[in-house]
């Protein structure tokens, strides 16, 4: 539960979130600097779409831009069309572009209060140009400290690449769970133990830091079992009545997870987070949690969400074998296969309390996704738990 200093500050930081998005509504203004943060698609203006897309293009400008459709949960997201003129044309300048904003109250509690509202601006600004991976680029971000205020404009990869976007309805096959382990394998050997986690990319939070933060924010243990109540009927039943034993596990995990090697983590790497483009790649979308820690926490969390339970288990050890190669190839170390297990095995149990709390419904959260797409994982989760006896290895030695 917060504490009584935690709730304090999150009811003052609310009052000056809610004041702050009352001003922009009742002044409407139209931003047209760089250096001005606009709160959604709907208040872009040609003018700083020019100011911050055609900076380094002699004469080239946006004529007009268009809010085309779009969705809304912890960001608003909304695809937009843009016209250029003649030199905006001749760059070849994207027609289209993809936006996450957060133009709602929950939205900026949420994301800022958790610490991640910067996420996607450092990643996109910070860390995507120096990786070869599948994943889309980024042509803007930016965000207001003061009224978490934020914007991020990336690549229209249902244009660019013909994508789909997965689901835990989604045949991952073991070519497409190869293709998605392949490109974490990527980012990991290139940031492993990177010397910018000390400088440039200290902002990075580690797992443990993440908890922490979160549980200032929210009563996640308490959503979380109301979320697991929910979701009884796809939990095994020998694990269901231990949540208080996984939640001391999940905690216990977070902790090895932010100790030892780090290398750079997506953060949410599960399955809807994943896309197919036309050409058959897999990639991984949505880096607003990115952090820093523990290779094992992104491994588990692709792996436990987008196998079904049989594939995971006839897959698993082959798979992580697999994953080790492409992690040597890509600049990481020589990792033994009997440590990584069992750092896999320690690795979980978050892919579980992510959902279990994604479908406990708390104040302060958006409708984030629907049951559809929450109880699968759930019992995708939950049974890898049960079958790698996760808790049993997490019991502390002290």
């Amino acid at each position: 539960m917060p504490s009584l200093k935690d709730t304090t500050q999150i009811i003052h930081r609310a009052a000056q979130i809610g004041l702050q998005i009352a001003r922009e509504r009742m002044t409407n203004l139209k931003p047209t600097s760089a250096s001005e943060v606009p709160r959604s698609a709907e208040a872009l203006t040609p003018e700083w779409l020019t100011a911050v897309l055609c900076k380094d293009i002699p004469g080239a400008r946006v004529l007009s831009v268009k809010p085309v459709d779009g969705s809304a949960g912890t960001s608003s997201r909304r695809r937009i069309s843009l016209t250029y003129n003649q030199a905006g044309v001749d760059a070849g300048l994207p027609a289209s572009m993809y936006t996450k904003s957060t133009a709602q109250w929950t939205q900026r509690m949420v994301l800022g209060l958790a610490g991640v509202i910067r996420g996607e601006s450092g990643f996109f600004s910070q860390i995507r140009p120096h990786l070869k991976i599948e994943a889309p680029w980024g042509y803007h971000a930016s965000c207001d400290p003061a009224s978490w205020r934020s914007i991020t404009m990336m690549e229209d990869i249902v244009a660019t690449k013909g994508v789909s976007f997965c689901s835990p309805a989604t045949d991952i096959t073991r070519t497409r769970i190869e293709d998605l382990l392949a490109n974490m394998a990527a980012w990991h050997g290139a940031m492993w133990n990177s010397s910018q986690f000390n400088g440039e990319l200290s902002w990075l939070m580690t797992p443990a830091r993440f908890r922490a933060k979160t549980s200032a924010l929210i009563a996640m243990q308490k959503r979380s079992l109301i979320g697991a109540q929910r979701a009884e009927r796809v939990i095994p039943p020998a694990l269901f009545p231990r949540q208080q034993e996984l939640w001391n596990a999940y905690g216990r995990s977070f902790e090895l997870l932010s100790s030892g090697p780090q290398t750079l983590l997506h953060g949410d790497s599960h399955v809807g987070n994943t896309y197919m483009t036309r050409d058959g790649r897999m990639g991984y979308s949505d880096w607003q949690v990115v952090q820093r820690g523990g290779w094992a926490y992104d491994y588990a969390y692709i792996l436990t969400t987008s196998l079904k339970v049989a594939d995971r288990r006839a897959w698993e050890d082959e798979l992580l074998r697999f994953y080790l190669d492409r992690l040597l190839a890509f600049g990481g170390p020589r990792l033994g296969f009997d440590a990584a297990w069992l750092q896999y095995r320690q690795s979980t149990l978050y892919p579980y309390f992510a959902w279990v709390f994604t479908i406990g419904a708390g104040a302060l959260q958006p409708a984030m996704q629907p049951d559809s797409i929450s109880i699968p994982i759930i019992e995708r989760t939950s049974n890898a738990i049960e079958d790698l006896e996760s808790t049993k290895v997490l019991q502390s030695k002290k």
